[in-house]
């Protein structure tokens, strides 16, 4: 993690970037909180914390990363028991962030407008409290105006020192000076399309989807046997109403693979619609599950709607060797569909800041067998998919 994190803070500063880690204290292993559902900590111990979520952070601040954001998430066995979340607890961005952990950088706090957040320390109130704990930046106040007419006030009244607030000003000045920001602040807009999204740049993001490809389990159904996708059949599994990635999906595969049918499992779905696609599923040589579904942020891993996953399983079960199971984003869902005959891995999100269509012409190049996918797994899915996992042919 240390060697990639590096990589990644060079990279940017190597261009002209900052770099955030974001969220501390850590968003991979939390909770909902039993007795307040809406908000999260993370309820392992001391050491556990230490060696896990705050070992990322050390490893990111000595790579030299520019900004920490902090999440409201709440770490009671690091902070003598206190349910209070990092963006108002002192004893996590002051004592541990900035202490124990030696981060110099910028701390800016989440979004402060969310509903639950105003309604238990109050739309103001909130902003003082996260620079009270050590915050440089209040990010999205509900009423930016009536903050910072609060946080002055904080400052006349002595709550809140002139210092302070010089301190964290101070720093971000010094990295405006760093981007050359006072010569020149603004951007030419003509200009963005030679510099951003250009056809290398493309290239350069196709080349990363395509190694990074990860073939986690294959019973000899890859590569596919010759004309074996004149018959296919995909089934795309989407977690949203309403995602366009299905669809975009749908239409390369017809492209590439001449009279192949796509079919899309949706919320709220017509029961009679399962007896659709079993009718076209019976005919096929192989079917391919394209999988759109995201983990859940609290608890289920690999949240299939019980439906399709017993339609799944029924499709897995009555095509033995004949089913390739595609995830966008999602490594976890093999949980779910162990007996699946082929799984893919690609690791693109989807949204503005994802690349998770760029992965549909690795998945497609796979198919053609034009590809050899060779990633590696990055995290730890099972005692059965540790990280590292990753077979070739």
């Amino acid at each position: 993690m240390g060697r990639l994190l590096k990589a990644y803070v060079r990279g940017y500063h190597d261009n002209g970037m900052l770099t955030t880690a974001k969220h501390f204290p850590g968003r991979g292993d939390v909770e909902a909180m039993p007795q307040s559902p809406l908000w999260s900590w993370i309820s392992k111990p001391a050491e556990a914390v230490e060696a896990q979520e705050f070992k990322a952070f050390r490893l990111a601040i000595e790579a030299g990363v520019d900004f920490v954001m902090s999440e409201h998430i709440a770490v009671p066995s690091v902070t003598a028991g206190s349910e209070l979340p990092a963006s108002v607890e002192k004893k996590l961005i002051t004592d541990w962030l900035k202490g124990k952990l030696g981060f110099r950088g910028i701390v800016t706090s989440d979004d402060l407008w969310y509903d639950h957040v105003i309604k238990r320390f109050g739309a103001e109130e909130v902003a003082i409290k996260a620079l009270e704990a050590g915050h440089d930046i209040i990010l999205k106040p509900k009423d930016p105006a009536a903050t910072i007419a609060a946080v002055a006030a904080a400052v006349r009244s002595g709550r809140l020192t002139e210092k302070r607030i010089e301190e964290s000003a101070r720093k971000l000045l010094v990295l405006k000076a760093r981007l050359e920001l006072p010569k020149n602040r603004f951007v030419d807009e003509s200009k963005i399309g030679e510099f951003v999204g250009t056809a290398e740049h493309a290239a350069i993001v196709q080349e990363a989807a395509d190694k990074s490809l990860t073939l986690l389990k294959n019973d000899g159904l890859l590569p596919l046997a010759a004309g074996r996708t004149a018959r296919m059949v995909n089934i795309s599994v989407q977690k949203a109403d309403g995602d366009p990635a299905p669809a975009a999906l749908a239409a390369k595969l017809a492209a590439a693979f001449p009279g192949s049918a796509s079919f899309a499992l949706r919320p709220d779905l017509d029961p009679a619609y399962y007896d659709k696609v079993w009718a076209a599923v019976s005919g096929a040589d192989v079917v391919v599950l394209s999988l759109f579904t995201a983990r859940n942020r609290l608890g289920d891993a690999a949240p299939f709607r019980e439906s399709d996953l017993a339609f799944l399983n029924r499709i897995i079960a009555a095509k033995p060797g004949a089913v390739v199971a595609m995830t966008y984003g999602n490594p976890h869902l093999i949980r779910k569909i162990p007996a699946v005959a082929a799984y893919l891995i690609g690791y693109g999100e989807k949204g503005w800041f994802g690349n998770q269509a760029v992965y549909f012409d690795s998945f497609i190049k796979t198919l053609k067998g034009d590809l050899k996918p060779r990633g590696k797994l990055p995290i730890r899915i099972s005692d059965a998919y540790p990280i590292g996992s990753g077979v070739t042919y």
